[in-house]
């Protein structure tokens, strides 16, 4: 009886530890000036992505206003605007809008928040989703599907539409996506 509580104790004492070493990383976020009206929490381990870099992941002519990413390349921050005719009034249909286009650009999504968020006093049309994107069937290399988690928040500001996109690979969601709300309830707009 004796072994069996000492092995039981030990099983428990494992587990705590294994659980512990397995922990979300609290991740430090640091003010950054993105314009002079715009502002958000961005970890501090993250640099601006290269003009290279960014020209790889942005084939548009209009490359987003800021771009951050992890050491690794993996997990990505970006700000973007664009002039639009949206009012703040017309956030319900803007997101109709956005949510039809998200499904045009992805095999697969399956959205876990879609809703509009007041965030510092300004509301935001907010996505947060996982997605997949399949190979082409006729491909010369096979490749694996590419499976990510994002969260988008769009909003109207000034004449313009500004949007804040965060993104990992769907296998890094449990360990950023606490790191995303963090980062977006950060945003600040003058």
């Amino acid at each position: 009886m004796k072994q069996h509580t000492i092995f039981i104790a030990c099983m428990g004492l494992s587990i705590i530890l294994l659980s512990s070493s397995y922990q979300i990383p609290n991740i430090e976020l640091v003010k950054t000036k993105i314009t002079e009206n715009i502002s958000l929490g961005v970890p501090k381990s993250f640099q601006s992505m290269t003009e290279e870099l960014m020209n790889q992941r942005y084939l548009t002519a209009r490359k987003p206003i800021a771009a951050y990413t992890n050491d690794k390349r993996m997990v990505d921050l970006t700000v973007n605007t664009s002039n639009t005719r949206w009012q703040p009034s017309d956030l319900p249909m803007l997101k109709d809008f956005y949510k039809a286009s998200l499904l045009e650009l992805y095999d697969e999504v399956s959205f876990s928040r879609e809703e509009i968020e007041e965030i510092n006093g300004k509301n935001f049309v907010v996505f947060e989703f996982t997605s997949i994107v399949r190979p082409e069937e006729n491909a010369l290399n096979p490749q694996q599907p590419v499976r990510k988690y994002t969260r988008i928040q769009y909003t109207v500001h000034g004449g313009k539409t500004l949007v804040f996109n965060f993104t990992c690979p769907q296998a890094l969601q449990q360990q950023w996506e606490s790191t995303a709300g963090k980062i977006m309830q950060s945003i600040q707009i003058k």
